[in-house]
């Protein structure tokens, strides 16, 4: 009975005694970018529990993968985020998902550090203040099944080149200010149960024909300045009208026919 009361009492005192860098999982490089990250941001509240004595597997906003300790997500949607996406986040070079949602004051344009993300399968960016262009380095993310860049302030042109990402099944970029006419490579897309959603923009020319050949889960191109026939075939009809309405010179099944 003693010597088990002392193998207790050993192993609580070298519990207690044994440095936590010794005994935490996090990564140390994965834990020196996200102390950057904070640092970046100008150390918000939101990030508060990034404490460098303490193992950044257990910090509010990252998870890490459960055999490698690795950071593979980042999720920020409460708080505050001042500024612009730092660099440094395209440091966590094990992430797969990254999520910066309802930050009214991150602001400028998406990084393009993203790119270096090579991992990355998931990208929300949404209910922000970021401006500038959908950046054409979103082509070279070849894991990315999802992104949401929606209730932004991105504007110029959507890039044709986004239909190299043969994985993507869900695209959002509705609640911006994007202009020109939507690329006919968007309907080249061919994951089923495909989400898009490009409702409240300024795009402007025809719903492209090669919109047909989609596997539509859901559609919507509504609030913007469309015109022209609405192609038929494929999924397209099976939308009804606020899926395209507001387009003023839109017309076609579901819309009203087109005058001869």
């Amino acid at each position: 009975m003693k010597t088990s009361l002392w193998v207790i009492s050993v192993l609580l005192i070298s519990s207690i005694l044994l440095p936590s860098s010794l005994s935490e999982k996090c990564n140390p490089d994965d834990k020196k970018v996200l102390l950057q990250i904070k640092q970046d941001f100008g150390n918000p509240y939101v990030l508060a529990s990034w404490n460098p004595d303490t193992d950044c597997c257990d910090w509010y906003c990252v998870s890490c993968d459960l055999k490698t300790n690795r950071i593979t997500e980042l999720s920020v949607f409460t708080g505050s985020l001042p500024g612009q996406i730092p660099a440094s986040i395209g440091d966590l070079q094990f992430l797969e998902s990254l999520t910066l949602k309802k930050q009214a004051n991150l602001t400028g344009p998406l990084q393009p550090a993203i790119a270096k993300l090579k991992n990355l399968n998931f990208l929300r960016i949404s209910y922000n203040a970021i401006t500038g262009s959908v950046p054409d380095f979103l082509s070279g993310m070849e894991k990315l099944t999802f992104v949401d860049l929606s209730f932004n302030k991105l504007s110029g042109s959507i890039p044709s080149s986004l239909s190299k990402l043969v994985n993507l099944g869900y695209l959002r970029l509705d609640r911006n200010m994007l202009t020109g006419s939507i690329p006919d490579s968007i309907g080249e897309f061919k994951q089923t149960d495909f989400y898009l959603e490009l409702s409240h923009n300024q795009l402007s020319g025809q719903v492209p024909a090669s919109f047909t050949k989609l596997d539509l889960f859901n559609f919507n191109v509504s609030y913007n300045k469309l015109s022209g026939k609405i192609p038929v075939g494929g999924d397209l009809q099976n939308f009804d009208s606020y899926s395209y309405f507001h387009n003023k010179n839109l017309c076609g099944t579901p819309l009203a026919s087109c005058k001869s």
